[in-house]
């Protein structure tokens, strides 16, 4: 009897290893076994159980039993909770790696620019038409924010990302002011972003900016008139080609040809080459400037010059009809 007994628990110790060894083989089956081969977008909202997570997968053709997927998530470090986000799932991952990005929240980052010259107007429509934002914005204030790019995640509110625009610009803003001459005719920072956002509309090449501020901060200097059209063509909302007559004699508060001195907020959002077009101010005699047809000025000391400059520019127009 006694050698029966012993028989028997030898029999089920063998019986426990095989069931054990196979147990792994099927769980180290399971855990590797590519299960995606292409790649792959997916969405997973809050509170979406792991049953519809399956599911969702399946009809992205990546089948997974439940069985399988159960017995997986118990071979992770820590508790296996999948986070809401969106997910770029790359080819060739197994079971495993799918609920390792599902587990640490490796989500999609997602960006948003705001391009130099553009207005709050701009800003605001794009932002609204963003997807991936979230929240409302009221009216937007002129030049406040930089331009560049920013990055964030799915749902990230605008307001938040309004915050981070307004501190970049106001950084920058901050930097160049400190670097200001001692005997700067621009009187705080706010008259610094105005001038930097007429800059940013009249030139988007650094050199050519650099000699756009000399001759607005000559004219300032010697009391003269800005004459811009940019912000002519701002305050009328307006192209700057469909400037009239009518509108130079205007009393918009944005008619820099009748008004001496600089318009009463920025208009538009200047970028670094504007605003550092200011940082170390450029020492000419230029008093103006006209486009030269090709996206660049010239730029003359004397109105004579400037006049034939005009004709140039004319020319140049009359020869791309």
């Amino acid at each position: 009897l006694r050698l029966s007994l012993k028989k028997k628990l030898v029999l089920l110790f063998v019986l426990f290893l095989s069931l054990l060894a196979s147990t792994y083989i099927y769980l180290d089956l399971i855990t590797n076994k590519v299960v995606v081969f292409d790649k792959t977008y997916y969405l997973l909202n809050k509170n979406t159980s792991q049953k519809q997570i399956i599911s969702e997968l399946s009809k992205k053709n990546i089948n997974i039993s439940y069985i399988n997927w159960k017995l997986v998530s118990l071979s992770h470090k820590k508790p296996f909770i999948p986070k809401a986000g969106e997910y770029l799932i790359p080819k060739n991952l197994t079971l495993f790696q799918i609920q390792k990005i599902l587990q640490t929240g490796k989500t999609l980052t997602r960006n948003f620019t705001l391009i130099e010259g553009s207005t709050a107007i701009d800003l605001k429509n794009n932002l609204l038409k963003n997807p991936y934002l979230t929240g409302e914005i009221k009216e937007l204030e002129e030049g406040i924010y930089k331009p560049d790019t920013y990055f964030f995640k799915l749902g990230y509110p605008r307001s938040k990302l309004l915050n981070q625009m307004k501190t970049a610009q106001e950084k920058l803003l901050n930097s160049v002011w400190k670097e200001k001459p001692k005997d700067f005719v621009l009187k705080n920072k706010n008259e610094l972003l105005i001038l930097a956002s007429i800059i940013q509309k009249e030139s988007g090449y650094i050199d050519d900016s650099k000699l756009v501020a000399s001759v607005f901060i000559n004219r300032l200097n010697n009391k003269m008139k800005l004459q811009s059209d940019v912000t002519l063509a701002y305050g009328f909302k307006v192209n700057g080609k469909n400037i009239t007559r009518k509108m130079l004699k205007s009393t918009n508060p944005y008619n820099t040809y009748k008004f001496h001195g600089l318009p009463p907020t920025p208009i538009s959002y200047p970028g670094e080459n504007a605003l550092n077009a200011l940082k170390f101010i450029k020492k000419t005699d230029y008093i103006y400037f006209v486009s030269d047809g090709n996206g660049r000025h010239r730029f003359s000391k004397t109105y004579s010059l400037h006049k034939k400059n005009i004709k140039l520019w004319k020319d140049s127009i009359n020869k791309d009809k």
